[in-house]
């Protein structure tokens, strides 16, 4: 044996194993005399401005990957004393990393896990967040970054990680909350159970344009109130999107999210809401052809689509496909193409209003019948009108438009809705004409 151990290369190899274990006996050391929870607090608390607590921290060294854990999180504003108080709350973060590509500059990042996080945000009149100035720097907050310094002191940017490229394995969100308040447009959303599966991220911030892609899984209750907390509706939604993380030019996080989100049966809405009151009122208009729907049934549910199809940026819901609500038999439905600012509250839509092909058969014979009081000479031409444009698929339908404030659309019929008790008039009017010559 002690012969074996005069070979050089042997010798070296036993002399490198044992150099490289008392180097991970070191960094073992070294991390968990490092990251403990008085120092995570002064740091967090030197890069932001809030006041940060945390539970407790355990640290993994030897583990393959390596694992850290953080528990019991709150950050609030320097200014609140109770941790009830703070807008952020998170029961566990827990991050599995490769450390050892940080030698080739790489950030490994197999997983981050986020568990029982609480998150309040409210959305400004202004365009800001609640959030915005707890994650301010400290220099930020206290007025002190000079006006042409502000830009580079306003958060993370990835072009300033240009010399490292970063994999993320993947990011979990489960048992969480998160209570969303748009003050513009007098909603609050409260979602219950969130899930979200963040997955395929690798990050070259030389080359955003190749690698600024990933995929997103969410999974939440979303529970829907006005500003005077009347219930709107539920929303149970469930898919999967595409999502661009940062804004391929300026480096900034600007998320983009392009995708399609199952609605279950038990999702609802309140036709209470303006937005699909105001359209049942559009309804009135089928008066001028003799029809009376009467009043708006209290909820409404999800028809044929049952899913959300949309893109988002910026605070800007851009409708890719049709969504479907009915109204018992009555089907209101938001055509693609239109969009929603949940910043400005403003909007612009085209939707459709159509009735069941039963119930549409029932009133069909109320509206021809007016027309028997026309001139045989005008009836036909009438009646082609009354079905191109009353008409779809033997559906009765009415056209709506709606632009304006969503909290207060403005919404009015966007097609030709024949007026029969005119028509009749203009028909007698003619043909007294006629007599007199």
């Amino acid at each position: 044996m002690a012969a074996l151990f005069k070979k050089p290369s042997v010798k070296m190899v036993a002399l490198t194993a044992a150099f490289v274990l008392c180097v991970f006996v070191g960094i073992g050391l070294l991390v968990k005399n490092i990251a403990t929870k008085d120092l995570l607090e002064q740091k967090i608390e030197e890069s932001i401005n809030a006041e940060v607590v945390i539970g407790g921290v355990e640290v993994s060294i030897f583990n393959f990957p390596a694992k850290l854990v953080i528990s019991d999180i709150s950050l609030m504003p320097k200014a609140a004393s109770v941790p009830a108080e703070a807008p952020v709350k998170i029961g566990e973060i827990s991050l599995s990393i490769g450390w050892l590509g940080l030698f080739q500059k790489h950030i490994d990042v197999k997983h981050i896990g986020i568990k029982e996080a609480d998150i309040e945000i409210t959305y400004y009149k202004d365009g800001t967040t609640s959030l915005k100035k707890l994650f301010q720097s400290p220099d930020e907050a206290e007025g002190e970054v000079q006006e042409s310094s502000k830009k580079e002191q306003g958060g993370f940017n990835i072009h300033e990680q240009g010399d490292f490229v970063a994999s993320l394995g993947g990011l979990s969100i489960s048992d969480s909350s998160l209570n969303l308040v748009l003050e513009e447009m007098g909603l609050q959303l409260e979602c219950q159970d969130l899930q979200v599966e963040l997955s395929s991220i690798e990050i070259d911030p030389n080359d955003l344009v190749a690698s600024n892609e990933a995929k997103l899984m969410l999974q939440s209750l979303i529970r829907v109130y006005s500003d005077k907390r009347e219930h709107y509706g539920d929303l149970y939604i469930d898919g999967l999107s595409g999502v661009s993380l940062f804004n391929v030019t300026t480096g900034e996080i600007e998320a983009e999210v392009d995708g399609e989100f199952r609605l279950s049966d038990q999702s609802w809405l309140s036709t209470n809401m303006p937005f699909i009151s105001r359209s049942w009122e559009q309804l009135s208009v089928l008066k001028k052809v003799g029809l009376n729907v009467g009043k708006v049934p209290e909820r409404a549910t999800f028809g044929r689509s049952k899913s959300i199809s949309a893109h988002y940026h910026l605070g800007r819901i851009r409708i890719i496909k049709a969504l479907s609500i009915w109204v018992e038999d009555w089907e209101v439905a938001i055509l693609g193409g239109g969009w929603l600012s949940t910043q400005t509250d403003q909007h612009d839509v085209r939707g459709e209003l159509l009735a069941s092909k039963k119930t549409s058969a029932v009133m069909a014979p109320t509206i021809f019948k007016g027309l028997e009081l026309l001139p045989k000479e005008l009836r036909a031409s009438v009646a082609d009108d009354v079905k191109e444009n009353l008409f779809r698929d033997e559906r009765l339908l009415v056209k709506i438009k709606s632009t304006g404030d969503f909290s207060d659309p403005k919404i009015r019929p966007d097609g030709k809705i024949i007026d029969l008790s005119k028509a009749t008039k203009g028909a007698a009017g003619e043909l007294l004409k006629q007599l007199s010559h």
